[in-house]
């Protein structure tokens, strides 16, 4: 039997600015076809692509915490080690090959990659995680954290248990599903998506390509779905509580039913399925469900900066405390 050598690398970190922290930088080769794992305990995870075969590994973590490197055969695996107890929190940047798989994972970890063109997977308990581009097969996974995903291309999956789910620029099948937060695809270009949530908003903005198969199903929640013109597409609607309503017009239901309507448009070669037991329907056109994503987007900005001006916002006793403690008593 044939064994493939085996390489560890034990970095000796350097002192950082900070007394108590530590940094490691390091940068190695890696041949094409070498794939990276990780898997942080708890800290941030950050990747950049580029078009050198090397991995330069920069992290910050406290002096009794170091990073083993090990490079075995195909596979490059960065693990977090300390010389007692349990390795503390650790904060990665790494700079990799473009063409490189990714397989990332963590406990409280919040991951962000950008300029990958390779397969990517990431798994975390809590955290967000942010990734611009992959290629082949994109898996991303949180069970407390918002997935946002942009320009990937090839098979899909997207999964959240408590929050929301947001992916644009898309070619591939796709699959995305949340039990709390709303799931919002835009400028997709697929054959086949599946989404559902048992408590969120979904939209699509998209193609519905001849013979394809589109899946929307949410438990409460509303349902939005863009319908180019000229599509051809059986759409099949199932509303417990609530109604559908279209921008445009609708030929008479097919098979209709108190809860159940069917839809043909040109040769219905697509299949579009939408069912909520309690919110709407609505099917648009493209550029007023643009409109409507557009809309989605700057209320959450808006949210995220009020929030962000609370948490840095200075209560008033807080002033005055510090105003008293600059001038000294009797003066």
């Amino acid at each position: 039997m044939f064994l493939l050598p085996t390489l560890v690398l034990l970095v000796a970190p350097f002192q950082g600015a900070r007394g108590g922290s530590s940094e490691t930088d390091t940068t190695i080769a890696v041949a094409p076809g070498t794939r990276l794992k990780l898997e942080n305990q708890g800290g941030d995870i950050l990747i950049h692509g580029w078009e050198k075969n090397q991995v330069r590994i920069q992290a910050s973590h406290s002096r009794r915490t170091r990073v083993e490197i090990r490079h075995s055969g195909a596979v490059l695996s960065l693990d977090a080690e300390a010389d007692r107890g349990p390795a503390n929190m650790v904060d990665y940047e790494l700079t990799v090959p473009s063409w490189m798989p990714l397989d990332l994972g963590g406990m409280y970890a919040t991951v962000t990659i950008e300029g990958s063109k390779a397969p990517i997977t990431v798994q975390t308990l809590e955290g967000d995680i942010n990734v611009k581009g992959g290629a082949e097969s994109v898996k991303l996974s949180t069970t407390t954290g918002k997935l946002v995903l942009s320009g990937a291309r090839g098979r899909i999956e997207l999964n959240s248990v408590s929050d929301d789910i947001e992916a644009s620029d898309l070619q591939g099948d796709i699959h995305a599903g949340t039990v709390s937060g709303d799931i919002s695809l835009r400028r997709v270009d697929a054959k086949s998506v599946e989404v559902e949530a048992v408590s969120g908003d979904l939209i699509y903005d998209g193609r519905i390509v001849d013979g394809g198969s589109y899946s929307f199903l949410t438990h409460s929640g509303d349902i939005s779905v863009s319908i180019p013109e000229g599509a051809n597409a059986t759409i099949a609607t199932a509303v417990a509580s609530g109604d559908v309503r279209a921008s445009f017009t609708l030929p008479a239901s097919e098979h209709p039913s108190r809860r159940r309507q069917t839809y043909r448009l040109g040769n219905g070669s697509a299949s579009v399925e939408l069912e909520t037991f309690s919110g709407d329907v609505r099917l648009m056109r493209p550029a007023e469900i643009g409109e409507k994503l557009d809309r989605k987007v700057k209320e959450r900005r808006d949210r995220e900066e009020e929030k962000g001006r609370l948490k840095h916002k200075i209560k008033p006793d807080q002033d005055e405390d510090r105003d008293g403690a600059d001038v000294p008593a009797g003066r």
